[in-house]
């Protein structure tokens, strides 16, 4: 293994053809930018040698520390260059000498959509480096022909610079064997399962992925995922328990289905990582203090779904009513950023029930036993709308609290969650709130037990301001008394059915 620090780029002479507009071909492109890349990174402008078909030698691989394959049907075609390639991993596996302290040595390069592994069997467990983007509605793939704008800055970019640091990273990772090295050290604690996504999630999944390892964690899988469902499940199985959180992103694309099942990668990882939640769950029962095995899962639905299909919607609320089950499966419907700082939360303190946070303002006492607490929860929408009834149950000598909407959103989860352990019982307003607000709400009731409550709820209820043409049943399934549902003004009548419940 040469020791130089040099780079060889392979590619096929007709993968770097003239785009459009008199614009130099791809991988010219892609070399320029890298190289300009790497000199910013280093500073020491390592040689990346472009090495076309008819000027490849399998023997002059071993000089280079990095190799490059844009990996394309033309160079597919290009048997003496498969070859090489394919027999040079196979001789660094043999040597425990292809990973680099946790990054492989030969990087696949993809400018469009393209399954390499059939040509590089060898290499069929290395990741892809996906310099291309997929339309989520047709499916169709962009392949860049312009380098600069909106999109490129956020996928291709964004893509090119992690590729740089993680050459960076081989050529100066020390001569270890597999196994060794600083990446291979990274304990359980700060490793993250971060599952694949559908094709309209992947720059959320990169942003997520490079925040953690800018962080020291260490991002599982780090290999490519299997394409038959069997092996799939097995890998799953075996990166989740390497683990101590996974999340999983879910848009608007189901996902592609592999081999041998009718559920798509995305579906099949979560169900997995649902499976190994609760077998954690009764290992922590079992187990003694200090041997007990901290694992939960965030699973992010994306805000802004617009087009999704009947298949999808049905796999988001059974991701949610899976969820609801257990303490430590969360779903979060919220902005990216945000769920950026929920996951620094849950890694830093170690989960999110084991750390009293200390609020001003907020006093998570519970008051004394004659008084019963109502959680009163509404949209910050419906703030206004929400004082009579609030005043009234006042005046009837309840302690009734609402949700906190000012704040740091840690704080703001942290009291809803106190909340939702301290009351006796609940109201959900129903105003200017979507649905599907309305059912998390359920939800986050269904789970309070998890948050530490002693006893259940002496009483939950949903208060429609007027009509809401709704499926009753769900409300009947979650044993939510509905409330109000007349279109008219709130009235203190409205309510007696649940303060009868309470006071029975």
């Amino acid at each position: 293994m040469s020791t130089n620090r040099t780079i060889a780029l392979i590619y096929s002479e007709k993968d770097d053809a003239q785009i459009e507009g008199g614009v130099k071909g791809w991988v010219t492109n892609f070399h320029k930018f890298l190289s300009t890349l790497m000199y910013q990174i280093t500073r020491e402008n390592p040689e990346i040698k472009l090495i076309n078909e008819s000027e490849f030698s399998a023997p002059d691989l071993d000089n280079y520390s990095v190799i490059l394959a844009v990996l394309t049907p033309n160079l597919a075609k290009e048997k003496v260059v498969i070859k090489g390639l394919d027999s040079h991993g196979k001789k660094l596996k043999s040597q425990n000498k292809l990973i680099a302290d946790g990054v492989a040595r030969i990087f696949k390069v993809l400018k469009r959509p393209f399954d390499p592994d059939e040509h590089l069997p060898e290499l069929e467990d290395l990741l892809t480096y996906d310099f291309y983007l997929v339309d989520p509605l047709t499916g169709d793939p962009q392949e860049f022909t312009r380098f600069f704008g909106s999109d490129a800055e956020r996928s291709y970019w964004m893509k090119l610079v992690d590729m740089a640091y993680d050459i960076n990273h081989v050529l100066h990772a020390k001569e270890l064997s597999e196994g060794e090295g600083a990446y291979a050290t990274i304990p359980r604690e700060k490793t993250v399962y971060l599952a694949s996504t559908g094709v309209d999630m992947v720059i959320q999944r990169d942003i997520i992925k490079r925040e953690l390892i800018r962080h020291g964690y260490k991002v599982l899988p780090d290999h490519s995922l299997p394409k038959e469902a069997k092996a799939l499940d097995r890998m799953v199985r075996d990166d989740l328990d390497r683990c101590r959180l996974s999340i999983h992103l879910v848009g608007e694309d189901y996902g592609y289905k592999p081999r041998g099942s009718e559920l798509s990668v995305v579906d099949i990882q979560n169900r997995v990582a649902s499976d190994h939640t609760y077998q954690m769950v009764e290992k922590n029962k079992e187990a003694k203090d200090g041997e007990k095995k901290l694992f939960s899962r965030l699973i992010w639905v994306s805000p802004d779904l617009k087009n999704v299909t009947e298949r999808q919607k049905i796999f988001i609320e059974d991701l949610k009513s899976d969820a609801a089950a257990l303490e430590e499966a969360e779903v979060l419907q919220i902005q990216l950023q945000e769920l950026k700082t929920i996951i620094r939360e849950e890694l830093v303190t170690g989960g999110r029930f084991n750390v009293r946070r200390d609020i001003k303002g907020f006093d998570d006492k519970k008051p004394d036993e004659k008084t019963k607490m109502i959680y009163l929860i509404a949209d910050k929408r419906d703030v206004d709308d929400i004082e009579d009834m609030q005043s009234y149950l006042k005046n009837q000598g309840f302690n009734v609290v609402s949700p906190s909407y000012e704040g740091d959103l840690v704080d703001l989860r942290y009291i809803h969650q106190e909340n939702l352990r301290r009351c006796d019982a609940s109201i959900i307003y129903f105003g200017q709130a979507t649905e599907d607000w309305i059912k998390t709400k359920l939800q986050d009731l269904l789970k309070a037990p998890g948050f530490g409550r002693e006893k259940p709820l002496t009483a939950k209820a949903v208060y429609f301001k007027g009509q809401k043409d709704v499926d009753m049943e769900h409300y009947k399934k979650n044993n939510a008394m509905v409330l109000g549902n007349n279109g008219g003004s709130f009235s203190p009548d409205h309510l007696k059915p649940f303060l009868t419940k309470i006071e029975s």
